[in-house]
């Protein structure tokens, strides 16, 4: 008889989606104080500034979806009046950032009421490509993708996202609009003009909420455009009808 051969390790336990919720949660949590100085430290030395946008720009897309709802929308006011440079004034500025302040202390006062419930229909496990550049935002997405039974594969540029949609030949890729490299737009554009990968649905998930980014996403031949902050359980159940279409 063969010698032994050495034990395979225990194999890694199921992610759970809500694990993933709470501590891409508390992560937030626990930065948001600094994170507001450097809002009003760049109000004071730098308001038209990239950095600045950038930064009201992840937390206006990502509060939501981890259970502070009114930090999202706050942030996202924010946003709009550094976009508006014409209409933006350093007072409105300031007191936008002061109602973020707040309404990251209500947020606080109500628990999110996160539900586990089973993914969609049944059906077979998914392969899907998650193309966002922001590693929390990213993570959280893969980790409740995995937590349901699909696999996830991670996509930090838009450059990349062809080249590892061709290797990965996902069911459902999952499309930033504002990515480093090729934005989102110029990414889908891509995918529907390979013939290998026309087919695969694309569902685009931004913070660009107006209505003429939505037509250039659809028109550009995406199966849906969700807007930031997207519910982790109607994405599941975005994902499985999109794959189901197919």
């Amino acid at each position: 008889m063969p010698p032994a051969g050495p034990t395979p390790p225990d194999p890694a336990p199921p992610l759970d989606p809500e694990r993933v919720l709470r501590d891409a949660r508390a992560k937030f949590v626990a930065g948001f104080p600094h994170q507001i100085q450097r809002v009003r430290r760049l109000l004071d030395t730098d308001p038209a500034g990239r950095e600045l946008r950038q930064l009201v720009h992840r937390v206006a897309g990502f509060a939501g979806t981890i259970g502070l709802p009114e930090v999202s929308v706050a942030a996202a006011a924010l946003e709009a009046a550094l976009a508006d440079k014409a209409a933006a004034d350093a007072a409105g500025a300031r007191a936008l950032a002061s109602e973020l302040d707040a309404a990251f202390a209500r947020d606080l006062a109500v628990p999110p009421t996160w539900m586990r419930a089973p993914d969609g229909a049944p059906g077979r496990p998914l392969t899907i490509l998650v193309v966002e550049d922001d590693a929390d935002q990213r993570d959280v997405v893969t980790g409740h993708l995995a937590g349901a039974g699909h696999r996830a594969v991670p996509v930090p540029t838009g450059d990349r996202a062809v080249p590892a949609a061709r290797e990965a030949a996902p069911d459902v890729i999952l499309l930033d609009v504002e990515l480093p490299g090729l934005d989102g737009y110029s990414v889908c554009r891509l995918l529907k003009a390979d013939p290998a990968l026309a087919s695969v649905p694309v569902i685009f998930m931004t913070t660009r909420a107006r209505l003429d980014d939505r037509l250039a996403g659809l028109a550009l031949g995406a199966d849906e455009y969700l807007t930031k902050p997207v519910d982790a359980l109607e994405l599941l159940l975005r994902v499985r009808l999109a794959a189901a279409r197919r």
